[in-house]
């Protein structure tokens, strides 16, 4: 069901409409989505809250599974004096009964804009909306059990809840906060008995992090309440750098079903049955029997001769626990790779008792079961070839912090060790050069413990690089990383819209410019891709649109074939984070898209090209450009922001500011010495709103009185030929 959208037009409605281009339109922000959750095999009525939502035409999905009915007229919220002015929009919304549990994403595209991505959570139970009773624990708002109920939590208030349960009987209890707000909610649940006392106090789980998750039998018969607040009161809720003021939204399941803590083993071989253990639930251990898939869930070859069927994204699969009752609602996570899979045997705790394993690539599943236990592993490594040697843990939600250390059997060198594979990444990782030698391998978990839950996986396999394709912001001036324009693209009629993609990973790798092509593109809109004479972590696509376009919008897919590597394609995917809090706009949450929104929208008043006074300078020195600015007739004159996200290597320019009475502006780029000689593109984008915002530390940046209007385009790409520096 994946992979393609199906949206609902309200362009009939809007037929009347004479284009503006006024502080009401420009790119729609998307802030949130109520309620925030569907049950799968219904229809739901659902409202859209943003900023400049006017001229609303279709809500769009990635989801086949997901229709759109009816949209509904807008509505204003007037400002308050913590928040802007704010737009509402109701959707009826249908959700396929077999469309796959989790968030499913949604765009708003209107006449002069495409939004940012809002998720709202799909799951089986039936929905219940929080009521007036949750404010106070005497009158907590009593829920039948297997309902998935949600709410909002602003500032320091508790949400009360109270469930009837007999004596014996299991209820499961799962938080989505931080997986579904768009704003920080870092979620505490405690649980009373009957008698008043404290049961269970959590703000955390091994699967869902700081969303809490927890299960437990009624020790009595009799009613057990719920509460649900803020473990931060609040504190960065309302900071409108990094939150929707009010969007302070949860989702909580409640119900008799499975609730676990993880899996074993962690992963297997791709394409073949795998039967699992699931620990964590109060009923006990639950096993299932799992197809894995047939692609690969890492990628561990992007450009290496395996690399087909390869994905290259840290993105476990999801699998639901089932006992003899029903499915839980909560995700373990798998790994399908392409290694065979063995087992850990009962005895290799000691170096003299080391397991033997074949030689590489294979993939070993192992679990620290004791405190202070220590796995060992012994296998040769064939010479000639760089090895990766990978545990997957932490990146499969297993508890484990894993600390490698690999010893030469002769020891002939000095042993390797690795802790963590970056700072924010546990896992451990080694590349090794293969002599033909045996190796020995030690995994500990680096703090001593241990338990039931310490599963990992030993991936060895050849270190190819790795490499990936994203969407690059094409400003600078939007502090909030999600809204930062690029992620989601505009394209006049008309006119011009920037894609940026940027090459993530071994960005040395290939030597040769990547062929990029781009899928799926909406009806009269043209991809023109910079052709670049080496290699580079950034490629400018310039899409342009007919002048008669139609307004519409589309999933594009693109993608980068490396030539010499017998034409391997390097995949694409978006990583953006949807809560975004302290400390330095830490993404708290991300979503991983395959396909980048791109709209076609209405003519700008204003065009722009770049001009070279010169096509060819020596590298070190400098040469002077022109940004020419076309003005539509009658159109009201507004001032410009021209800034530069694609230029030869090293060189840069900040923004520069083009007045509402003039129609151009000189500068001078200075190209360093170190610049690589051919011809190089220039990418320039141009915003019709002014940067008061940055300059008199306004917040929030939305705010229409703030930022007035915020269309974009782009120039057509222009070419500078960069000579190598002269001899002296």
């Amino acid at each position: 069901m994946k992979g393609c959208f199906q949206t609902l037009s309200v362009l009939a409605a809007l037929v009347a409409i004479t284009p503006s281009h006024s502080a009401e339109t420009g790119s729609p922000i998307f802030l949130g989505i109520e309620p925030p959750c569907a049950q799968a095999g219904t229809r739901q009525e659902v409202v859209l809250r943003g900023v400049r939502f006017s001229d609303i035409e279709e809500v769009m999905c990635r989801d086949a599974g997901v229709r759109v009915h009816r949209i509904g007229e807008r509505k204003i919220i007037p400002a308050s004096a913590k928040t802007p002015e704010k737009d509402e929009v109701s959707v009826e919304l249908e959700f396929a009964a077999d469309l796959p549990f989790g968030n499913v994403a949604l765009h708003v595209r209107t006449r002069t804009g495409i939004s940012n991505p809002r998720t709202l959570h799909l799951n089986r139970l039936p929905i219940v909306a929080e009521t007036a009773a949750t404010a106070k624990r005497e009158t907590a708002q009593l829920i039948p059990m297997d309902r998935t109920v949600w709410g909002h939590i602003i500032g320091s208030e508790t949400d009360w809840y109270a469930v009837d349960l007999a004596q014996g009987q299991r209820c499961s209890l799962e938080v989505l906060a931080y997986r579904i707000s768009p704003t920080d909610l870092d979620a505490m649940l405690q649980v009373w008995a009957p008698d008043g006392s404290l049961l269970y106090e959590k703000d955390t789980s091994q699967l869902y992090y700081h969303d809490p998750a927890l299960s437990f039998e009624a020790g009595q018969t009799g009613r057990y309440t719920i509460a649900l607040r803020d473990a931060l009161n609040g504190a960065h809720q309302n900071d409108a750098r990094y939150g929707m003021g009010g969007e302070c939204l949860y989702v909580m399941h409640v119900g008799d079903y499975p609730q676990v803590t993880s899996v074993f083993p962690l992963g297997g071989t791709t394409g073949q049955a795998l039967e699992v253990e699931m620990q964590g639930d109060i009923r006990g251990v639950i096993r299932q029997t799992l197809k894995l898939p047939e692609r690969q869930t890492f990628n561990f070859s992007p450009l290496g001769p395996k690399n087909g069927n390869c994905w290259v994204f840290d993105k476990p699969e999801t699998v639901f626990p089932k006992d003899e009752k029903c499915p839980g609602t909560g995700p373990v996570f798998v790994m399908a790779s392409s290694q065979p899979s063995t087992r850990e045997a009962l005895a290799h705790r000691t170096r003299d008792a080391a397991q033997v394993l074949r030689e590489p690539p294979f993939a070993l599943e192992g679990r620290i079961e004791k405190t202070e236990e220590e796995d060992w592993y012994r296998f040769r490594l064939p010479k000639d070839k760089s090895w990766r040697v990978d545990v997957f843990a932490r990146r499969l939600r297993s508890p484990l912090d894993s600390k490698l250390t690999l010893f030469f059997a002769d020891n002939s060198a000095t042993p390797l060790e690795n802790d963590d594979r970056s700072r924010n990444d546990m896992d451990s990782t080694l590349i090794v050069k293969g002599m033909g030698e045996e190796v020995i391998v030690r995994i500990v978990d680096t703090r001593g413990q241990g338990g039931k839950d310490f599963g990992y996986r030993l991936v060895v396999d050849e270190a190819y690089p790795q490499v990936n394709l994203t969407t690059a912001s094409v400003e600078a001036m939007t502090l909030l990383p999600l809204f930062k324009t690029g992620h989601s693209i505009s394209v006049p009629r008309g006119g011009h819209g920037l894609l940026l993609l940027e090459k993530q990973g071994d960005t040395t790798t290939p030597p040769e410019p990547l062929d990029i092509r781009i899928a799926g593109l909406p009806p009269g809109v043209k991809a023109d891709v910079a052709k670049l004479p080496l290699a580079s972590g950034y490629y400018p696509v310039v899409l342009s649109a007919e002048s008669d376009a139609e307004f519409s919008g589309s999933f594009a897919k693109p993608s980068g074939m490396a030539p010499a590597n017998g034409g391997t394609e390097v995949p694409f995917e978006q990583r953006l984070g949807m809560v975004y809090s302290h400390p330095a706009y830490t993404a708290w949450h991300t979503e991983r898209f395959s396909s980048v929104p791109v709209a076609v929208v209405e003519k700008l008043p204003y065009a722009i090209k770049v001009v070279a006074t010169s096509q060819a300078v020596e590298a070190g020195k400098k040469v002077a450009l022109t940004l020419t600015v076309t003005r539509g007739p009658g159109a009201q004159a507004q001032p410009l922001t021209a800034m530069f996200p694609a230029l030869p290597p090293g060189a840069v320019h900040g923004t520069i500011e083009i007045p509402a009475d003039a129609s151009e502006a000189s500068f001078d780029l200075e190209i360093p010495a170190t610049c690589p000689s051919g011809e190089w593109p220039i990418a320039v984008v141009v915003c019709d709103s002014d940067a008061a915002h940055l300059r008199d530390g306004s917040w929030p940046f939305y705010q229409s009185t703030v930022v007035q209007g915020h269309h974009w385009t782009c120039a057509p790409l222009t070419y500078l030929r960069i000579l190598p520096v002269a001899k002296p």
